[in-house]
């Protein structure tokens, strides 16, 4: 084989079975017996016929002994995206169900979401959170932190070190009146708001990204809200909220 004849894409891994995807003419399509590269860069570089294995193998410079065969009950589907996920939340997931929403929060969630502050507990709850999703299929998350910067911008280095495509968001509340040591001044959301998208987009992540995060309406005011719709359009960032949770 010539180095003319080889394509100049490095492929990682090649993988021979089922995949299930979906397209824009419809809901399900399931192809069969399909090869399907990877290059170093985690980008699909080809798919294939199986029965094609010899010709691909030659023309993207792969050992056709190399490709991963799946079982007959396998199949690759594309990964799952969650749009709301509360990372903070994870330590007491499927605990913590016997009150309404708003003294549920009072509770249970912002006494543990006060924690965060302490970065080593940050650590330990994102990274489990982190390859929990991973390893459930979901590639692609968008995260509610906390009110603490630095944990915040910690949960978006974890998730860029193991590969996830994140939306990551410190959390902004100015009227939480019931907890009163976990909550902001108008002017300290603001500021570390600014700070966490400061510092993170310096980061230049390949796949995570801030995102602005006002918790939902009976946290901010209204002058905190109008501040970070600034934030966000000065900064071309998205914006996420619960925004009907009651």
């Amino acid at each position: 084989m010539t180095s003319s004849n080889k394509s100049a894409v490095d492929i990682a891994h090649v993988y021979r079975g089922t995949f299930v995807h979906s397209t824009d003419h419809t809901a399900v399509e399931i192809l069969e017996d399909r090869l399907l590269g990877v290059d170093t860069e985690g980008k699909i570089a080809f798919i294939g016929s199986g029965q094609e294995v010899g010709s691909l193998s030659q023309k993207w410079g792969f050992e056709a002994l190399a490709v991963t065969q799946l079982g007959q009950y396998e199949f690759f589907m594309p990964g799952m995206v969650d749009t709301h996920i509360h990372a903070s939340q994870y330590s007491y997931a499927g605990t913590a169900l016997d009150l309404p929403l708003l003294q549920w929060l009072n509770t249970y969630t912002f006494p543990v979401e006060a924690c965060y502050k302490d970065l080593a507990f940050a650590r330990n709850v994102y990274t489990h959170v982190v390859k929990r999703t991973l390893r459930n299929g979901t590639t692609t998350a968008c995260y509610f932190a906390t009110i603490h910067t630095d944990a915040s911008l910690l949960l978006g280095q974890i998730a860029n070190d193991f590969g996830q495509r994140a939306l990551v968001g410190k959390v902004c509340m100015d009227t939480n009146n019931f907890v009163p040591h976990y909550r902001e001044t108008p002017d300290e959301s603001h500021d570390e708001t600014n700070r966490f998208i400061s510092e993170m987009l310096k980061k230049k992540y390949p796949l995570v990204m801030p995102v602005v995060t006002p918790r939902f309406a009976l946290s901010c005011s209204a002058a905190l809200l109008g501040h970070l719709g600034e934030i966000a359009k000065n900064n071309h960032l998205h914006i996420q909220v619960s925004f009907a949770s009651l």
